[in-house]
């Protein structure tokens, strides 16, 4: 069944907000193939899903994230820089070098550092993922940070970059694969972990517990 056959047989569906999944599968005729590609198909069987207007976090729980379905950008493919937007003094950008899986087919982990509009350079860390997103005024950067320890092995937490105060905060909270999206007023949006047991992330880093604040220069 091709992409266009099954947003037909979706799109034929009246009042599908108001079913359950299980109810737009079979009001929709499109169990048996879901069923179908769920083993042997994930594309499909995400596209199916989606055509049937199931939201991203219960389409991870059913099927999983595959790599083809995966936003761009994203911890296994992100561009070495990231500028704020800004313009003239208040330009900044955030530049990756010597980017290298963490493990095979995992994630990518390398140096990081800030160059301001006059040629400064602030270095971050040296186990920094991505991607990194920018607070709208350009002033604040959150970036996944790369850590390990004998008994959780190996994780990342949140590092929030402040230009103005000109600190590293990285916070206790352990997460297993940063997916960041949104970072708006005191709240950091994305999701943990987008191929395997996705969770959509919350982070309030006004209240959350920090690990240690770091000045950079």
């Amino acid at each position: 069944m091709t992409k266009e056959e099954i947003y037909e047989k979706a799109n034929s569906v009246v009042g599908i907000e108001g079913m359950t999944g299980n109810e737009r599968l079979f009001v929709s005729g499109l169990m048996d193939e879901f069923d179908k590609a769920k083993k042997s198909d994930k594309y499909k069987a995400r596209t199916i899903l989606q055509a049937l207007k199931f939201d991203e976090l219960s389409i991870s729980r059913i099927v999983g994230y595959s790599m083809d379905s995966l936003k761009y950008p994203n911890a296994w493919d992100f561009p070495n820089e990231n500028s704020n937007g800004k313009e003239n003094e208040n330009k900044a950008t955030l530049e990756y070098s010597n980017l290298n899986e963490v493990g095979m087919g995992a994630p990518l982990s390398g140096k990081c550092k800030i160059k301001l509009n006059d040629n400064k350079e602030i270095p971050i860390s040296e186990n920094c993922g991505g991607p990194a997103i920018w607070i709208r005024n350009g002033q604040k950067v959150a970036i996944p940070i790369w850590d390990r320890s004998f008994f959780s092995g190996t994780f990342q937490r949140i590092g929030i970059v402040d230009l103005k105060s000109q600190t590293l905060t990285k916070y206790k909270k352990k997460f297993r694969v940063l997916d960041l999206r949104s970072f708006s007023g005191n709240n950091i949006v994305g999701y943990d972990s987008p191929i395997h047991r996705m969770k959509k992330l919350e982070f309030d880093y006004i209240n959350e517990p920090i690990e240690k604040v770091i000045g950079i220069k």
